[in-house]
């Protein structure tokens, strides 16, 4: 029987979006964190201390989303919590001190997991042009 969805676009992107967040979550074992906890945590790392909605723009997470994984990476010890100065409303999230060269380290080994068990099915060229493509598409699409 044919697959029905194999030569639709659409069925794998989404398939390939799957397969790319277990790709993720396996090179995030050592570290036990999970995709969507790395991807606050690299943000974080990159802008140190951001307001919980300021995260959720920058990772494309609504607020629930994002406040229902802070908790969690707070009382892990990877992230600190302090008010905010330009509004006594909310609160400004940073990679605690501790965690920072860890937060590199999990970034070089999904960076060197992807190498070596996922862009090996393509050639240098080749990543280039999917990666064109794929921005080409985001920025038909709005994004």
């Amino acid at each position: 029987m044919t697959d029905v969805f194999r030569d639709s676009l659409g069925h794998n992107l989404y398939r390939i979006g799957q397969l790319v967040r277990e790709e993720t979550a396996k090179a995030l074992q050592p570290f036990r964190l999970t995709p969507e906890q790395w991807q606050l945590l690299v943000v974080l790392a990159q802008h140190d201390g951001m307001t919980p909605s300021e995260l959720g723009e920058r990772t494309l997470r609504d607020k629930t989303t994002v406040s229902r994984i802070l908790p969690g990476l707070v009382k892990k010890g990877w992230l600190m919590t302090e008010p905010n100065p330009k509004d006594a409303r909310s609160y400004l999230v940073r990679v605690t001190q501790k965690q920072k060269p860890l937060v590199r380290k999990s970034m070089e080994a999904v960076r060197d997991h992807f190498a070596q068990h996922v862009f090996t099915a393509m050639t240098d060229g080749e990543q280039e042009v999917l990666l064109g493509l794929l921005l080409k598409l985001r920025t038909h699409l709005g994004d």
